[in-house]
């Protein structure tokens, strides 16, 4: 659901598209790469994120296995909706490559002339 699609089914009736409390049911979500390029979706707060995910990848022609989406400094997990991580209107999601390893730690060897 990139920006393009906007959500507009409702035919105009605002009241459509808020809760009882008075808050919007489609927020927007902006998406960021490590290369800092934004992709901003509007989406359900009812909607698995999973959704968004597919989405991004599919848009930048990624692999979604090699990717991990990371808001506030922890993994976003796709069975979860944006009511339910507390996603606010703008919030913005990271979007990086999975690395895993990360080299040896390399520690020089202590022999009895160091000693």
């Amino acid at each position: 659901m990139p920006r393009s699609a906007a959500a507009s089914s409702s035919g105009g009736d605002d009241k459509a598209l808020t809760t009882a409390d008075g808050q919007s049911q489609i927020i927007q979500v902006c998406v960021k790469s490590q290369d800092g390029n934004k992709v901003v979706y509007n989406i359900k707060r009812h909607a698995k994120l999973i959704k968004l995910m597919h989405a991004y990848c599919r848009k930048k022609q990624l692999d979604i296995h090699t990717v991990r989406f990371i808001y506030e400094g922890h993994r976003v997990p796709g069975k979860y909706t944006s009511d339910q991580l507390n996603l606010e209107d703008g919030a913005e999601i990271c979007c990086m490559f999975h690395q895993s390893g990360g080299g040896v730690c390399s520690m020089p060897k202590i022999t009895s002339a160091f000693i």
